[in-house]
């Protein structure tokens, strides 16, 4: 929204600059400070965009896990492809990789980054007596690296190395 109100208002300030005696010297000094604005409003933008394109990988993550519980309450067991959890989704995207690994009594969903610039997520979804209980993890930092596993000590659910669980 600011940056539609400059461009409207940079028109009508280049008319008065340019009718001015020293508008060599106003120019010169519009030309110091707009790279400056453009340069704080794209990088608030840039920031944005990477929140939007990590929210698909957190999304898909987390409706992998949920999917996962439906499907073991069906047949017993988890499955391995994403395909078989009814989602519809892509395994891969133009932001993320998304995979599935089986282990025992439990399966973990991975949205890996296909761009440098995003982390990562990983959830789990474990089985505790005769229930499944979840837990959705992200990187602490922007990679392009397979996530750790989360974890199930006892029935407590944890996050693996370098990921922090994600708050909803």
């Amino acid at each position: 929204m600011f940056l539609n109100r400059s461009f409207h208002l940079l028109p009508v300030k280049l008319s008065r600059i340019s009718s001015s005696r020293n508008w060599p010297i106003k120019v010169a000094i519009a030309s110091l400070t707009l790279p400056v604005l453009f340069s704080t409003v794209s990088e608030a933008q840039v920031s944005e965009i990477i929140k939007a394109r990590e929210s698909e990988g957190k999304q898909y993550v987390s409706s992998m896990n949920k999917a996962q519980q439906a499907y073991y309450a069906e047949n017993t067991g988890f499955t391995s492809s994403i395909a078989n959890l009814g989602l519809g989704i892509k395994t891969e995207t133009a932001n993320y990789k998304y995979s599935i690994s089986t282990g025992n009594k439990a399966v973990f969903n991975y949205g890996v980054s296909q761009q440098g610039n995003l982390k990562n997520f990983v959830g789990g979804v474990f089985l505790i007596g005769t229930t499944t209980q979840t837990i959705l993890c992200q990187t602490n930092a922007a990679n392009k690296t397979k996530p750790a596993n989360p974890t199930n000590k006892n029935g407590t659910l944890a996050c693996g190395a370098n990921t922090t669980p994600v708050v909803r």
